[in-house]
């Protein structure tokens, strides 16, 4: 399955499947779309596998957006990407009461 964005920028489908597969979260050098949900995610977002088939990959998630998917609200691929400690270090930060 290929579009006009991953002809421009040759992306190697069965490695992004493969780090697809396996939720591979430092393969940060492509996004995934799911044409059944209009969602653009990161390979390691915690999202249920889509089939194969629904799956469209592409270089940035600008390239993405540009192609009508909206980003993940579970991932947000539109977000700079940070360490997982700190993501859930502010977390946690924002939900401790105040004393």
């Amino acid at each position: 399955m290929t579009n006009a964005v991953t002809r421009r920028r040759a992306l190697d489908e069965a490695r992004c499947w493969r780090a697809l597969e396996n939720r591979d979260a430092s393969a940060e050098d492509f996004r995934y779309a799911v044409l059944s949900t209009g969602i653009v995610c990161r390979p390691g977002c915690p999202s249920r596998l889509p089939r194969r088939e629904n799956v469209l990959f592409f270089p940035t998630t600008a390239a993405a957006l540009a192609a009508g998917f909206r980003p993940c609200r579970r991932c947000r691929p539109a977000q700079a990407p940070g360490p997982a400690w700190l993501e859930r270090a502010c977390v946690l930060i924002a939900e401790t009461p105040e004393r």
